[in-house]
């Protein structure tokens, strides 16, 4: 018998790479639609240079490392449209250039490309441009989610993926597909609600865009995410601990991506801690 030694994620059940990648495309269109109708062609040209960018940049590294071209996979399309999403509406183009090309060049590709980083490279980018350019990647406003009608159309989002947390609906329809294990957002999600309901803080401040973006989308991350089942779980409730960890004494909007960051850190060692024991063996 054959076997085939990989980088994750793995074809389970029909579930293919590019399934899932172009799934989560899909899933992001309401709410980039919402942000260009919200904040017009600065959005839209957010959004354009960074998806064009990342395409680009796989393309172009991968023709001169004499690699298959792999963009039709749309991993790049997703690390673009992901990284634009979290950008401020705001920001220059040459922000979201920037980001994009640092995400897929550094993070990506030096790592070894899909499935063979350690961080979500749309966490690193993000990461990257915010202390490069701390004044920009500032957000002008904080996210409140006072009534119903904000979780349809936020008026105060700093980010574009914040201006509708009911838009990523579709992040919930991948679980519900199977293209998304339900293992880590779902005790990440649960972590958050019972902590901030033990601390009496705000819940307005913290079911936002961006949270709910980080849930569904960052820390379903397939490479950076434990493989063993009890493992997802704890790193969901890790996530959960260090966003409330950030998000109560400063913002829920970058708390969440720095929580995310630093899980991505831990990962390993819970897979390792979680592994199951071998037939027959001492575990040791």
């Amino acid at each position: 018998m054959t076997l085939t030694i990989s980088a994750p994620p793995h074809k389970i059940k029909g579930v293919t790479v590019d399934k899932i990648m172009w799934g989560k495309v899909l899933a992001l269109v309401p709410v980039s639609l919402v942000a260009i109708y919200f904040f017009g062609l600065p959005a839209l040209g957010i959004l354009l240079a960074s998806v064009i960018t990342a395409v680009v940049t796989e393309a172009g590294i991968q023709k001169v490392f004499k690699q298959k071209i792999t963009i039709a996979d749309g991993h790049a399309v997703m690390i673009g449209l992901m990284l634009a999403l979290i950008l401020p509406y705001d920001a220059p183009i040459w922000i979201a250039v920037m980001g994009s090309f640092f995400a897929i060049a550094i993070v990506k590709h030096a790592y070894g490309g899909i499935g063979s980083y350690m961080f979500n490279p749309v966490l690193v980018s993000w990461v990257f441009l915010s202390l490069s350019w701390t004044t920009i990647m500032t957000t002008k406003s904080t996210p409140h989610i006072v009534a119903l009608t904000d979780l349809i159309l936020e008026n105060g989002a700093g980010i574009l993926v914040g201006v509708s947390p009911i838009a990523l609906i579709g992040g919930v329809v991948l679980i519900l597909m199977r293209y998304v294990e339900w293992r880590v957002p779902l005790s990440y999600f649960v972590t958050t609600l019972v902590l901030v309901f033990l601390l009496k803080d705000d819940l307005s401040y913290v079911i936002t865009g961006a949270y709910l973006f980080g849930v569904l989308f960052i820390a379903t991350d397939s490479a950076t995410t434990p493989i063993t089942k009890k493992g997802r779980i704890i790193y969901g409730i890790v996530c959960g601990v260090l966003t409330v960890m950030y998000g109560y004494y400063a913002s829920y909007v970058t708390g969440t991506f720095y929580a995310l960051m630093l899980a991505n850190c831990i990962a390993p060692y819970i897979e390792i801690k979680t592994l199951p024991k071998p037939f027959g063996g001492d575990g040791e």
